[in-house]
């Protein structure tokens, strides 16, 4: 078995996370590189009604001023929320050796890790994950041969429920930059047949010596638009950029009941031509409670090509960035974590 084999699968035991004290193997230098504030004033971060009738205006300046805003009203039952919460723990409640039964066999593989990028970070992180490529079914057979149907079925109407909410919202992403009914059918929003859905459930246990660990490193999310859901833990820290109120500094987003936290990624910010910016965030762990978290991502389908689109060039500048699929960019990921679209970057000089 290879370093990184072994690595992948002992990362993600439970039993890696009883320690002493914290080994040199899991402990980041640099998590204070910037100031941590809360999310008031200036940088409270926007929460969205879906039903409110300026809806479009608040989606295009969220997405151009921070990249990442929260929604209410979203349509999705509380219910269903509760069941998948419910279904999460499950999960991460099982013994290690019946996780490993479904663990990844490749790191971009559905089941049982970390995240896709986990073997190429220097140190390890303080998580395990469940990722669904299309169905759960195989691998909720193994991990509950007498009882599966329960997580499939939560699984499934989250799943198409997500579907609906994301191809709302992304389609009045689009519309806030005045982008075209006609113009929208024209990028890979108009036939959803052409967008790939990923969702990866989370688990980031407490650790008392929390300011030495992290869940995720500081990255922006590849894909095109990443919806998250947790249980009603704190942990999720976005990088906002130096502006007029302060340096760079990580904030703090809220727990706010009932919502969803939005983050744009790269490809959305390739297809904007730079208009909508893509969000840096990192998961940080608490000293006392057990954060959950479910992550969908949408993004295109491997062979679709995304480029600015043309209405967004400004002709005196033209595109800021080259035509790139969503594998090109995972490969330049894997090789440079957290800066993978400089790679793409069209020099103006």
């Amino acid at each position: 078995m290879s370093l990184h084999e072994t690595r992948k699968i002992k990362l993600h035991q439970p039993e890696n996370f009883q320690f002493d004290s914290i080994p040199d193997s899991h402990a980041w230098d640099n998590l204070h590189d910037h100031p941590t504030v809360e999310p008031v004033g200036p940088d409270t971060i926007p929460v969205i009604d879906l039903s409110d009738p300026k809806l479009i205006e608040k989606i295009g300046k969220a997405c151009e001023g921070w990249g990442v805003f929260l929604i209410s009203n979203h349509g999705i039952e509380l219910k269903l929320l509760n069941q998948l919460c419910s279904q999460m723990h499950r999960l991460f409640a099982l013994p290690a050796d019946v996780k490993l039964k479904v663990a990844k066999a490749d790191s971009f593989d559905g089941g049982y890790g970390g995240d896709p990028f986990s073997r190429f970070l220097p140190k390890y992180t303080w998580s395990e994950s469940f990722t669904v490529l299309d169905s759960p079914l195989e691998h909720a057979k193994k991990l509950w041969p007498n009882d599966f149907s329960s997580f499939c079925d939560v699984m499934e109407e989250y799943k198409t429920a997500m579907n609906r909410l994301g191809r709302r919202l992304m389609h009045a992403m689009l519309l806030s930059l005045g982008v075209s009914e006609e113009e929208i059918n024209d990028t890979p929003f108009g036939d959803f047949s052409k967008i790939k859905t990923v969702y990866s459930l989370n688990s980031y246990p407490p650790c008392p010596e929390a300011d030495r660990v992290l869940g995720l490193p500081p990255h922006s999310d590849t894909g095109f638009v990443t919806f998250v859901y947790d249980n009603g833990v704190s942990g999720l820290q976005i990088l906002r950029r130096e502006d007029d109120n302060g340096p760079k500094r990580w904030v703090t987003v809220p727990v706010v009941p009932n919502t969803f936290v939005v983050n744009v990624g790269d490809l959305m910010h390739v297809l904007t031509n730079g208009r909508f910016h893509n969000m840096v965030h990192r998961a940080i762990i608490g000293k006392t409670y057990h954060r959950m978290s479910a992550a969908y991502f949408f993004s295109p389908e491997l062979d679709v090509k995304v480029s600015p689109l043309s209405k967004l060039i400004d002709p005196g500048v033209g595109p800021l960035y080259k035509t790139v699929t969503w594998p090109e960019l995972q490969t330049k990921r894997s090789l440079s974590y957290g800066h993978a679209l400089d790679a793409f970057k069209i020099d103006s000089n």
